[in-house]
């Protein structure tokens, strides 16, 4: 499958560091697959933003990182579109000669030169907004998920036969947590992603403030970013969860963001329940961080959303609720059977672990690279 040395550009969006020391699920997905494919011998090249600490140029673990001038992250719309242009046009000066460029950039798949770029295949990890028919220079079209590789089909058929599904890689860090046997866990439910409005983390808090009265010895664990450079939705939404979240007292906790994958797993490992609440119908794309609590075998509990069906399979690895109406109701009911029956819990939990071992970065890469090769031999 590997036979032929590829040239392998990663070109990560303006706003986040690589190594992730800041990132998101897109910056950890990445990194982790340019180091599997640096260890099959390709050469790999990262560009992503300039960073405090970071050197603008580095070889490290046989991947040459290119670091570009860029910006803080402002709230989506015109003054982030203008700042991805910007960085995509620096991008195309600093980047190397490549057989593949990969990238989640919106304007970089339009403007990148070709003669530098090679195929370019655009990582699809949000749900389009009609715009990947815009890119037809690009040679592949990456699908998180079935669901993103129906949208972008039914909302692009001129580019359909670009579409690819590849599924998201958790970590290395998480996939050397799966663990042959569930450990022991403490009475908590977490949540670990951004803190903004479409993760629908008061649908969360209200079910679990109705339920913590007949389950006093359960706590709720909310972990991630509010601010609005980091992906959350600022101080004023933060400051309306903790309003909800009054009624429960010191069995709501805060936790702010994590970003080390070895401190995230120890605190998922002390976790009976995860919960991912998304209600962003047109934001998932496909949902790393459940994957990644069911690599440290947590009892899962998702919406509805179809770009979960990848991973999901309902009653077998995870219960899901119906979050489009009397969604605090449904979750409500789900969390009861969970707190009430730790057989449960504990089936669901060792499921869980058998099933990220399909989305490990090894396994992932492999499927990348089936793909690069085909792309380049097409040539």
């Amino acid at each position: 499958m590997n036979k032929e040395k590829l040239k392998i550009n990663i070109v990560m969006g303006p706003f986040y560091p690589i190594p992730p020391v800041r990132g998101l699920a897109v910056e950890k997905r990445q990194f982790a697959m340019a180091q599997e494919y640096a260890k099959a011998g390709h050469d790999v090249t990262m560009i992503s933003r300039r960073f405090e600490g970071l050197p603008h140029r580095e070889v490290k673990d046989g991947i040459t990182h290119i670091r570009v001038p860029s910006f803080a992250q402002p709230k989506p719309g015109l003054l982030y579109r203008l700042l991805d242009l910007i960085y995509s046009m620096l991008v195309a000066v600093y980047m190397p000669k490549a057989d593949i460029t990969v990238t989640n950039s919106v304007s970089a798949p339009l403007i990148l030169p070709l003669s530098k770029a090679g195929k370019i295949a655009v990582s699809v990890g949000r749900y389009p907004k009609g715009q990947m028919g815009f890119y037809r220079r690009a040679t592949r079209l990456h699908a998180a998920s079935r669901f993103i590789g129906d949208v972008i089909k039914e909302q692009s058929p001129q580019v359909a036969g670009k579409v690819h599904v590849v599924n998201n890689a958790i970590s290395h860090d998480f996939a050397e947590a799966i663990e042959g046997v569930r450990s022991a866990r403490a009475s908590n439910i977490t949540y670990l992603g951004r803190i903004s409005r479409e993760k629908g983390i008061d649908i969360l808090i209200k079910a679990f403030a109705d339920l913590s009265p007949r389950f006093p010895e359960w706590h709720l664990t909310l972990i991630g970013p509010f601010e609005i450079d980091r992906g959350g939705d600022g101080e004023g939404y933060l400051t309306e969860l903790k309003t909800l979240a009054a009624s429960a007292g010191s069995r709501i906790h805060f936790a702010g963001p994590l970003y080390g994958g070895r401190e995230i797993i120890a605190r998922l490992r002390q976790a009976d329940i995860f919960v991912y609440p998304s209600v962003a119908e047109k934001g998932e794309a496909f949902g790393i961080a459940p994957v990644e609590a069911m690599a440290c075998g947590c009892a899962l509990v998702v919406s509805s959303l179809r770009c979960f069906e990848d991973f999901v399979e309902p009653e077998g690895n995870a219960l899901v609720f119906d979050h489009r109406s009397n969604a605090v109701n449904n979750l409500a009911s789900s969390l009861k059977r969970l707190l009430r029956d730790e057989e449960l819990r504990q089936r669901l939990g060792s499921a869980a672990m058998k099933t990220a071992e399909n989305f490990t970065p090894a396994t992932i890469a492999q499927h990348m690279l089936c793909d690069f090769n085909k792309l380049v031999a097409d040539a």
